[in-house]
């Protein structure tokens, strides 16, 4: 069964439009090829007016998204694209959910 992953990111104040741009432009177009699969992608601002970014991806299954890990964030991404995403986007504030299907009807 496929999973589904959903992350949240706490955009850095002001970083948005920035962090946007950049997903489109490199990040997202880097993790496709890499095979990730991309569902949607969304933004909200919580009751404190903060901005988040929210996202989710498909693996057809854990051995497979333990695989794309390993293969998308490789020592390159470790040196050269971590550090950018934490000057737009919360380290601390990552998070990251494995949702499972419930089938109501």
């Amino acid at each position: 069964m496929a999973i589904v992953e959903l992350r949240e990111y706490k955009i850095k104040p002001n970083m948005k439009h920035a962090w946007l741009k950049w997903l489109k432009a490199e990040l997202l177009p880097y993790q496709v090829s890499q095979g990730m699969r991309i569902l949607q992608t969304y933004v909200y601002a919580d009751e404190n007016g903060n901005d988040w970014f929210v996202w989710l991806r498909e693996f057809d299954d854990e051995q497979t998204r333990q695989a794309l890990y390993e293969k998308t964030y490789n020592q390159w991404w470790k040196d050269h694209v971590r550090p950018k995403v934490f000057t737009m986007i919360e380290q601390d504030n990552i998070k990251v959910r494995l949702l499972n299907p419930v089938k109501l009807v």
